[in-house]
């Protein structure tokens, strides 16, 4: 990481066990907070309720909906994920879908595609840390799919990386 990297705000998104996790992530402190993937969270119904109801919150009441207000607090977001078919891990994708009242539900044009914009001015810049073993496909899948979703989300500054072993990984984060 760049000079200044480990003083801005930091979140992590991870989908590792619990002694593992507590083996190789740092606890959370004023400028880091870890979010785990597991126990898996209830997976996005699809009510819309983030938008309408509960503008900004998930309405389903677990742990779930407590990612969205960590999100919008910190400047940059690290994805620490099993990589699955060039896609997240599906305990992670879960988390990121309960979280899609972060952005809003109006539709806009960019790329000559419609997408959401933010609910919120704060733009962290977005790290995906993929681990496991991979082909050349489910690379070029992965990066294909993180690019779209940063189209969303609009960082400054994204990056997606690829490590053989969580360990490998979780030795990336500032």
């Amino acid at each position: 990481m760049g000079e200044g990297a480990q003083t801005k705000s930091t979140l992590v998104l991870h989908d590792l066990p619990a002694l593992q996790a507590a083996d190789l992530l740092p606890g959370d402190s004023a400028s880091f907070a870890v979010f785990s993937a597991l126990p898996a969270v209830h997976y996005c119904m699809g009510c819309f309720g983030c938008w309408l109801r509960t503008p900004g919150t998930c309405v389903l009441k677990d742990r779930g909906s407590e990612f969205a207000g960590l999100f919008s607090r910190h400047e940059n977001f690290y994805v620490v994920s099993r990589l699955v078919f060039g896609g997240l891990s599906p305990d992670v994708k879960a988390v990121l879908d309960r979280s899609i009242g972060i952005l809003l539900p109006f539709f806009r044009t960019t790329h000559k595609e419609m997408h959401h914009g933010l609910r919120y001015d704060k733009r962290p810049d977005f790290h995906y840390l993929f681990y496991g073993d991979a082909t050349e496909q489910e690379v070029a899948t992965a990066r294909k799919l993180v690019r779209a979703n940063m189209i969303n989300f609009e960082p400054e500054n994204y990056s997606v990386d690829f490590y053989g072993s969580p360990q490998e990984a979780v030795g990336a984060l500032p």
